[in-house]
């Protein structure tokens, strides 16, 4: 099989910190990781059956929809099995009966039967885009909806330099308490700000036939989320 350069570069990133991931998640944000999240649950089509979290990661996301929607199977997919071990710990801890979780790359994940939703935070920066459309595409019922939230480059130089300056923080804040998060806060600005995904993101959805095609752009450009439904 050949692996998506995106692929190698998140396992470098993501590799021996899932113990802390949440705290960085929350601190790199300033917070607002949590906000985003509300956000996409909101916009989650009401009385879902099925719905799948691509990169789940420990599962923040996973199981702020568990809540909201009780009745919803939810399955989380991930490409690191350590994260998954925590996610999984979680779901026992809190007697969650209606989530369950694959280890895998999100691409090759293909399930049997139709989706309500798909959702995903911070994955498209790294998915070959195209065949995750194409394959969510199959697993999508008609009229369900895609969802994909992710870090963008400010496009504002005003907004880019305050982004600048925040990554420069964490880095320093990561080499002196956080080393196991040195390669992804010394790589991810570059990486962001050469990636393209949100154009590629909507030209694999209008390739596939996707429709109600939206970008919504947050926190004066550090992030978006891009949605569209079958």
């Amino acid at each position: 099989m050949i692996v998506h350069s995106g692929t190698t570069l998140a396992e470098r990133f993501f590799a021996g910190n899932s113990a802390t991931y949440e705290r960085i998640a929350n601190l790199s944000s300033l917070g607002l990781d949590q906000w985003w999240k509300r956000k996409i649950v909101n916009k989650i089509p009401q009385n879902p059956g099925r719905i799948l979290d691509q990169a789940c990661g420990t599962g923040l996301l996973t199981f702020r929809i568990a809540q909201r929607f009780p009745l919803c199977s939810i399955v989380g997919v991930d490409l690191q099995g350590e994260y998954l071990r925590i996610a999984k710990q979680k779901a026992q801890a809190l007697q969650l009966t209606t989530v369950e979780f694959i280890h895998g790359r999100a691409e090759d994940v293909v399930l049997q039967g139709d989706f309500d939703c798909i959702v995903s935070c911070y994955l498209a920066k790294y998915a070959d885009l195209h065949l995750l459309v194409n394959h969510a595409y199959d697993m999508l019922r008609e009229g369900g909806t895609l969802m994909m939230h992710e870090l963008t480059y400010p496009a504002k130089l005003a907004d880019a330099f305050f982004w600048r300056i925040h990554f420069k923080v964490l880095q320093a804040y990561g080499d002196w308490k956080h080393p196991e998060w040195r390669v992804a806060l010394r790589e991810l600005p570059r990486y962001l700000k050469e990636t393209v995904w949100v154009h590629e993101l909507m030209d694999a959805l209008k390739a596939n036939k996707f429709r109600n095609i939206k970008v919504e752009y947050l926190a004066f450009g550090a992030s978006a989320i891009v949605s569209a439904r079958k």
